[in-house]
Parts: structure tokens; sequence; C-alpha cells
């Protein structure tokens, strides 16, 4: 079997998950095993990542499932439920682990500050050491040994040698959309069309070329596509479909090049997520009954809408508390493999 790498279309829960090719136009589809959960209403949304050996992790979102993909078998393994019910939350891999911060209860609304961690090789949880400040909105992500957790307000770095979370400068942004590693820097859509990069080895922000702006798009999503960075957007011109947009970043010109699209429109929940992932295209099932050419797209009376499709979309951003005026931010500079201290798990 030859491995392929794609990007993954995350959508609704009940949906199969789309895989594509942005340069050859290849789609195809993915088992969720999230459907049976979404059909009973018990799960609303998901949470995903994958590990450098392109692993896909996935968690439900609010309850405490968590799935691991299986290329070969194109199928998910359920692991060990987590400690606690989350919604807005996020996930990140490193070294081994699963983490999981942020979000607020499903229950209560209150926002969560205990951070979990669950161990791969011994299929366990544990909590260790929480955020300083609740995240909603946010992005977990990944550089050499650290987590970094980013909003347009703030951003904390996690180390799990110390089991200590530290500040770091931040965006100081009114808005946050979107956030990856690339080149091992920390790549941000923030105000739109800005996009900031953080160096974690300087410290610093800088600004790069704007994303190419559309009064229409409704979906930014950014992912680092094996040596490439691509920015994939997308805009709605008929009830759930949607024409997605991909553009390749060229760090030496500095600006985004429009690579062009093979989809027509496609027929999919419009707040999808995107990662990039090796798979198996021989594992995988046809994708072509999601893509709809535009010639052939009868217009839609709102009689026809799906309603049970539409995705409930939270405003806020960012969290109720503020920086105080004695935080002190961190330079953090790479160095090797860090090792959980004796006892964290």
């Amino acid at each position: 079997m030859m491995a392929k790498e794609m990007v993954i279309f995350f959508g609704h829960p009940k949906d199969p998950f789309l895989c594509y090719d942005p340069y050859s136009g290849d789609i195809y589809t993915m088992p969720s095993p999230l459907t049976s959960l979404a059909h009973n209403k018990t799960i609303t949304s998901s949470a995903v990542c994958v590990s450098p050996d392109n692993d896909i992790y996935l968690a439900a979102q609010p309850k405490k499932q968590l799935w691991v993909y299986n290329p070969a078998q194109n199928s998910w393994q359920q692991l060990a439920d987590r400690l606690m019910c989350r919604e807005g939350m996020d996930l990140a891999y490193l070294n081994g682990y699963i983490y999981i911060l942020g979000g607020r209860d499903p229950v209560t609304g209150v926002k969560l500050k205990e951070v979990e961690c669950y161990s791969i090789q011994r299929n366990q949880w544990v909590l260790v050491a929480p955020v300083p400040h609740s995240f909603y909105s946010f992005e977990l992500i990944m550089v050499h040994d650290y987590l970094y957790a980013v909003n347009n307000k703030r951003m904390l770095c996690y180390d799990p040698s110390r089991n200590q979370w530290l500040n770091c400068a931040s965006l100081k942004r009114s808005d946050f959309q979107e956030a990856c590693v690339f080149n091992e820097e920390i790549y941000c859509i923030c105000d739109i069309p800005v996009m900031k990069v953080y160096n974690p080895a300087r410290g610093e922000w800088r600004r790069i070329s704007n994303i190419p702006l559309d009064a229409d798009t409704h979906n930014y999503q950014i992912v680092r596509h094996g040596q490439k960075l691509l920015l994939i957007t997308s805009t709605t011109p008929q009830w759930k479909k949607n024409r997605v947009t991909v553009h390749e970043y060229e760090p030496s010109d500095d600006r985004w090049v429009n690579i062009g699209t093979m989809l027509g429109l496609l027929q999919y929940d419009s707040g999808f997520i995107c990662l990039s992932a090796r798979v198996y295209p021989s594992c995988l099932e046809p994708g072509q009954s999601f893509i709809t050419e535009e010639d052939d797209v009868r217009s839609e009376s709102s009689a026809d809408w799906d309603l049970e499709g539409l995705s409930e979309l939270d405003s806020e951003s960012g969290s109720s508390s503020s920086f105080s005026e004695d935080e002190v931010w961190v330079q953090v500079a790479p160095r090797g493999n860090a090792f959980m201290q004796q006892g964290s798990l």
C-alpha cells in the first residue's frame, strides 16, 4: 500500500471525514466514529490532532471518548475515556502523550483550567499542572518539546519536564482565527486578513503578507501539508455547498499563491476543520458523491434546508480573566528531548 499526504476535512459529527489531495484533486472518505453518537445528539463536535508518525487522535465533545485512527484497517480504535467532559477544548500530541485543555463544563458553563494528559503507552489519563488562565476559542500546538496554547489575548508555553506553564509574548489582537506550526514557527491568522508568525527561539512575533481576502469567506484553515503551508478557505454560494479555495504560501517571496482546486461545490458542513496526515487511499472509499459541479447545481429553497446539520457557533473568544501587570514573558529555546518528571504519569 502506498501512503499519501492528504488534507482531512472534519465536519458535522454525523458525516464521514473527507480526505483531499489539493494538487491532484483526488478525494476520498474516511469513516467517522461519531456517526451513531451524533444521531443520538450526545456528540456536538470533535477536536483532532496528528502525531509525527501520522497517528490521528480524535476527541468527542462534550463527552469523554477518545479514538485513534488505524489507516491500514480504515477504522477507529476507542481508547480510555478522558477524565472530564468539555466543550470548546483542544488537544495536541507531545512525545508520546495527548494533552487536552481549555473549554468549559457542558453542564455548569464554568471555564476549565484543568489539563488532562494521556499516556499512549499506558492507556491512562492523569491531571498535570493546570493553566493559570482559562482558554476558549484557542489553538493548542506543539513546537520542539513544548506545548503552546494561543488565542488573541495570551500565549502560554508548557514544559513537560518541569510540569510548568510559562507566559510568552501574546498576539494582542482583537480576533483569533486559526494557528499551526510550519518550519518550527507558529503561524496565526488573527484579525482578518492579518497573519503573524511567532519564533519560539527568539520569543518574537513578526507580521508576514496578508492572506487573500474575500468578503464572502467564512472559514479559514491553515495546515502544514508535507513541506508546504496551505491556506484553505470556503464560501457558501448555496446552502451546505461550499466553494473551497487553496492557497500555498511561498516564504521566499512572502506571498500566497492560488494553486487552484479541482473541487466543484463541496456538499459538506461549512464549519469544517482541517489537518494533514499520511493515509492509504487504497483503503479509503471514493468521495466524489460529496462534489457537485457548479453548472449542475439547482437553487434550493429554505424549505429544503436541513437544520439538523447546522453547527452551533460560539462567538465567544478568549477568557474572562486578564493579564496582571507583573506578568513576565519568557523566551523558550529549542533543546533535546524532554521527559515527564517522575510521578507525573
